[in-house]
């Protein structure tokens, strides 16, 4: 086996998933809520190495195979994780009033076919019942834990997540926050899951902002440059493929040629 063709394939390997991060980052850009994905790399576990050979001593171990130890072998890196970035993303006015954007650290809770989610897209309708939705149907859930009534004509949301009409209290928004935000991940669609670690609790560094939305915290510069520099991360392993691909071929013609 060529350990270094096998290594430079594992970094080639690594090289196209940020890029495929990047690239998800970049097509999201414009997307309401999105947050950011990193990819954490870390060195493969490493392979002892040692050395076959005949015991020159004397007996009773004279003549016997032993492995004497050279040293360790890296194989190359690979994937650790692929944490959400979730720091503030800009906010936009829009001035419709059930766009809602979140400053803070909390999340809005949202009830959906695959159970409860989190999300920081604030783009809601008023859906056919009179209920607080998101636009493509998820119900918006209250602190009672149930949906939201909001009846037709003007109404206000305060920085708490209280929603009013005419001085009557409808229900007040179910803000969310985690004690472990890596349990956190994405589910597509601007959605986040508690993967039953995340330590969900009610938000205290949150406030609502009516009539704006939360743009998408990755950078079109950064993720160029990231881009970039992931796409040359890869080129230098291929570059190492095909030297090790080449050297092998001259090896196996030296060979055939001495004989």
């Amino acid at each position: 086996m060529v350990r270094g063709l096998y290594t430079a394939a594992a970094g080639a390997l690594v090289a196209q998933s940020q890029a495929d991060a990047i690239a998800n980052n970049l097509a999201n850009v414009n997307t309401t809520g999105f947050k950011r994905t990193l990819l954490q790399v870390e060195s493969a576990p490493e392979i002892g190495i040692y050395r076959f050979q005949t015991d020159p001593g004397s007996a009773p171990h004279k003549g016997v195979a032993v492995a004497p130890y050279v040293g360790a072998l890296g194989t190359g890196s690979q994937i650790y994780d692929t944490p959400t970035v979730f720091s503030q993303g800009p906010l936009q006015q829009t001035g419709n009033p059930l766009d809602l954007a979140i400053e803070g650290s909390g999340f809005f809770t949202i009830q959906t076919p695959q159970g409860v989610r989190y999300t920081r897209n604030g783009q809601f309708v008023r859906n056919a019942q009179g209920l607080l939705s998101t636009t493509n149907g998820n119900l918006v859930l209250g602190t009672n834990r149930g949906p939201i009534a909001v009846p037709n004509g003007p109404f206000q949301i305060a920085a708490d997540g209280t929603i009013a009409q005419n001085g009557q209290t409808l229900g007040q928004l179910q803000l969310t926050q985690f004690g472990n935000l890596v349990a956190l991940r994405p589910e597509g669609d601007s959605r986040f899951v508690d993967t039953g670690t995340a330590r969900p609790s009610t938000a205290t560094n949150a406030t609502v902002q009516q009539g704006f939305l939360e743009g998408s915290n990755a950078n079109v510069i950064r993720s160029m440059v990231d881009l970039i520099s992931a796409q040359r991360w890869f080129e230098a392993n291929e570059k190492v493929i095909y030297t090790q691909d080449a050297t092998t071929g001259l090896s196996i013609t030296g060979v055939g040629q001495a004989k």
